[in-house]
């Protein structure tokens, strides 16, 4: 069975899995994963900064990291699960990964709408469109950012944010 839905940027994303499994990972994404944004040092970068987005999902439980492993592979989506101790987990940390990911599950979002929204419909895209190549677009995508970091867990003591990067670069 393969559902067609459009999203509020008016493209349309196929389901092509059962339809009990959406609600079911968007819960996850709601209430169990640690969604965010990192900016990192990176010299390579045109403006010396990398903004990286994120999902990462744990669990004490491997069925659940199993599951949305085969979610992924199900959607072509790159997750890596992990394994330590006593604890596994589910990595997305490829851009188009994470967009697709959300995508799929955003109708189905609840505690984290405002985030995800902010990162399909914003910063992804701007990113996309290379918009952190001058210091004034990278200072841009940086209010989405701190934004993001305002509903999610990653709201503490920030050492990159867009006040940092206007006193770095004298904007």
């Amino acid at each position: 069975m393969s559902l067609v839905v459009a999203t509020s940027s008016e493209t349309e994303i196929e389901r092509n899995d059962e339809p009990w499994k959406y609600p079911y990972v968007a819960a996850v994404v709601d209430f169990g994963s640690n969604f965010g944004v990192r900016v990192n040092k990176d010299s390579s970068a045109r403006i010396g900064y990398f903004i990286n987005v994120q999902i990462v999902i744990n669990s004490v439980n491997k069925t659940v990291i199993g599951f949305l492993d085969e979610f992924c592979l199900n959607h072509d989506i790159h997750g890596r699960p992990r394994q330590s101790t006593d604890n596994y987990r589910l990595e997305i940390a490829r851009r188009d990964d994470v967009y697709r990911f959300l995508s799929l599950v955003r109708p189905y979002i609840i505690a984290r709408e405002t985030p995800v929204s902010i990162m399909v419909d914003e910063l992804i895209p701007r990113l996309d469109d290379g918009q952190g190549g001058t210091q004034e677009g990278f200072v841009d995508l940086m209010e989405y950012v701190d934004e993001i970091r305002e509903h999610t867990a990653s709201a503490a003591q920030q050492k990159y944010t867009a006040d940092s990067f206007r006193d770095e670069f004298d904007l």
